[in-house]
């Protein structure tokens, strides 16, 4: 409850609203922040080693003689790899934290909702700019309608300090109701030759963690540092929201969920 009070959740609900996002500052304790980061760099590196230059296929790596872990070049040095539910990566005090779900539990108006995926977003050194974009689709369902709630949140953390230089996440605010099927492939076009002074770059302390709209307009920059830029994200959707792959974990993983926990992770696998 005390860090419930640290926090505006009234005010947060807004910047989301208004803005397609919202940054909860100091929320993880960094120690846990740089435990797992020394714990995903490896299996990150593994990807990055192996991954076919060309792009499109997938590595399989194992975390352990169990969990698989996937992965795959996005585009110039930029790696997508899909997050193993296990330690420490499967802590509570991130995918369940009271502030976060207070937050959703307020934005949804419903605790009935499921956590659906969880992965990375990666630029190493040398990465470029991605196009801008929009993530799930979800602009697409409704043409011509911004929906006023979204039913799917990415939930992020940056496992480092992000700035300029190693490739900070940019942001247009105030996008997720834009809904004109007619610009959905021309954003490149239409962001870098006309005048739109909201462009945000987000330079984020570890231990902060934030919510985006998926529908928010946005893309990643080019890392000009000497070290990855790790990125991690738990995906929390309305039940009626899609289908994503399940959930791999082990059985003694599952039986430390909480009862809120088993609640919002429905579509798992248990790996023996």
């Amino acid at each position: 409850m005390a860090a419930l009070q640290q926090y505006d959740i009234d005010m947060k609900l807004a910047e989301l609203r208004i803005n397609g996002y919202a940054v909860f500052e100091d929320l993880i304790p960094v120690e846990k922040i740089d435990r797992i980061r020394e714990a995903f760099l490896p299996y990150l590196e593994a990807v990055r080693t192996h991954s076919d230059p060309a792009g499109g296929v997938d590595l399989h790596a194992r975390s352990d003689d169990r969990i698989v872990v996937e992965g795959r070049l996005q585009v110039v040095n930029r790696y997508t790899l899909y997050v193993p539910w296990e330690q420490p990566f499967a802590d509570p005090e991130i995918y369940e934290n009271p502030v976060l779900l207070e937050f959703l539990d307020r934005y949804w108006g419903t605790e009935d909702y499921r956590i659906t995926c969880y992965h990375s977003n990666n630029p190493y050194p040398g990465s470029e700019y991605q196009r801008w974009h929009r993530d799930g689709g979800i602009s697409k369902m409704v043409p011509h309608v911004g929906l006023e709630v979204c039913p799917h949140f990415g939930v992020k953390f940056p496992l480092v300090d992000t700035y300029e230089e190693n490739g900070s996440f940019e942001i247009l605010p105030s996008t997720q109701y834009l809904a004109d099927p007619a610009m959905e492939d021309r954003y490149d076009e239409i962001l870098e030759s006309g005048d739109f002074p909201s462009r945000r770059r987000l330079n984020l302390k570890k231990g902060s963690l934030w919510i985006q709209d998926p529908r928010t307009l946005h893309r990643g920059t080019p890392n000009r540092a000497d070290h990855a830029r790790p990125e991690l994200v738990i995906c929390y959707s309305l039940p009626w929201y899609g289908q994503m792959p399940a959930l791999q974990m082990t059985q003694a993983e599952y039986n430390s969920f909480s009862d809120r926990a088993r609640q919002m992770v429905t579509n798992y696998q248990v790996v023996d």
